[in-house]
């Protein structure tokens, strides 16, 4: 593995999921590429030398047909981040991503299941003193959690900054009307 990430575009050239990002390694970009499923729209500096080819590492590729967006929204950790704002449910502080816990309101113990109206983003304190404890009092989730449509949590999500691996895809975020940063790699 080169350690490239290729960001993925619709043919419309809109990414295809943001959330997360849909990014694949550049070596699945290039079988895309020449499978003809896809079509390089920018590329690394770094090139790649087989013996019946010469190209570069795609850095953006579109697909050839288009892939329709689901707009129900799975619960995953980054989802969940974003419809609680990058708070704890309990105690109200911002947490990261990186140290966001998932809280079950009504604990698995008793029955609570692995849904969107039952699990909340919570920091690890809260989520240590919480315990089995039932949803009562300082346990009670300040804010009901619900199960969120894409485009409440596309809203959420452009309140936070976007990391990407390449200037390229830039250009295809700026409908986000969120902070761009491109990652540097010195």
């Amino acid at each position: 593995m080169i350690g490239l990430r290729t960001l993925v575009l619709n043919s419309n050239y809109m990414p295809i999921s943001a959330f997360p990002l849909h990014t694949i390694p550049a070596e699945d970009a290039v079988t895309r590429v020449c499978n003809d499923t896809c079509r390089v729209v920018f590329e690394y500096d770094r090139r790649i030398l087989t013996p019946t080819h010469v190209m570069r590492w795609p850095a953006v590729i579109a697909r050839t047909d288009t892939k329709s967006i689901e707009e129900g929204v799975k619960l995953k950790n980054e989802s969940l981040f974003y419809r609680d704002h990058g708070r704890c449910a309990y105690c109200e502080r911002a947490i990261t991503m990186s140290e966001m816990t998932c809280d079950h309101v009504i604990p698995k113990s008793r029955g609570g299941r692995y849904e969107w109206t039952n699990i909340v983003s919570s920091c690890p304190s809260c989520n240590s003193l919480k315990g089995d404890s039932d949803p009562v009092g300082r346990w009670r989730p300040r804010s009901a959690p619900i199960k969120p449509t894409y485009y409440q949590l596309l809203d959420a999500r452009r309140r936070y900054p976007i990391t990407v691996d390449d200037a390229s895809w830039v250009p295809f975020l700026g409908t986000w009307r969120a902070p761009v940063y491109v990652r540097s790699h010195g």
